[in-house]
């Protein structure tokens, strides 16, 4: 069930697509800052799937301006991703989590990056406020590590890799049909799957540090802060090796 876009006759540059469970608490602000964009508000639609919440997820959607609300009734955050793509219209493909705030040039700046010879995909890392040592991991991990280590990767074992983060991404709606949509996962590697299937079939995943992004620290506070960065770890070790998404 979709609400239909009042620009149905306009060409869309950019569709965002925010998956949302039981988010009606954090939406409303997200869905907010992305009204201050530098962006023409006529160049973007924003998509918001609801993942069956049991709150006003939806009510708060369509209150803060949402041009489509979608309902996916199957969990998770692939699943929901998928049915917002399905949907949208624009050339090119954002994907954003429902607790974050990105900055006024964000549109501009993937943009940008993905014109990068080569490029099909861009990331970038969340700003969840940390403060003291953790904001020192963090910023060191993000800026300094990530953006290497699909080339370590390729040194040691030989196999092509990308990193994205799930809720700060984009991506060509030509390069997300070549591989067939977005692979059904629930959680932890399902943006690994997406980087693998983009950067081993398609072109370059461009993982850019500046395109940093406001989000809520709620996962690490409430499944601490090694806990969470392990299982991410992990899970995109995992991916890595997997011969599904080689």
């Amino acid at each position: 069930m979709a609400q239909n876009s009042q620009r149905q006759g306009t060409h869309i540059k950019f569709s965002i697509v925010i998956p949302a469970y039981n988010e009606e608490g954090v939406l409303g602000p997200t869905l907010l800052s992305l009204k201050r964009l530098g962006t023409l508000r006529r160049e973007f639609e924003v998509i918001v799937v609801d993942n069956n919440s049991v709150d006003h997820t939806s009510e708060v959607a369509r209150k803060y301006g949402a041009d489509k609300v979608v309902i996916e009734k199957q969990p998770g955050t692939n699943f929901a991703r998928e049915a917002g793509r399905k949907v949208a219209r624009g050339d090119i493909i954002v994907f954003l989590d429902a607790d974050t705030t990105p900055g006024m040039d964000w549109l501009s700046r993937i943009e940008e990056d993905l014109s990068r010879k080569g490029v099909v995909a861009v990331s970038g890392p969340y700003d969840h406020g940390f403060t003291g040592i953790r904001r020192f991991l963090d910023m060191a991990y993000t800026t300094y590590f990530l953006p290497i280590v699909p080339k370590i990767l390729r040194i040691l074992f030989w196999r092509k890799a990308g990193v994205l983060i799930g809720g700060n991404f984009a991506a060509y709606a030509w390069a997300l049909e070549k591989i067939g949509g977005l692979p059904p996962l629930k959680f932890y590697g399902d943006d690994v799957a997406i980087a693998m299937l983009l950067s081993r079939h398609v072109g370059k995943v461009f993982f850019d540090p500046g395109l940093r992004i406001k989000s809520s620290p709620r996962r690490f506070e409430t499944e601490g802060f090694l806990s969470t960065a392990l299982k991410y770890i992990s899970s995109y070790l995992k991916i890595y090796f997997s011969e599904e998404y080689r």
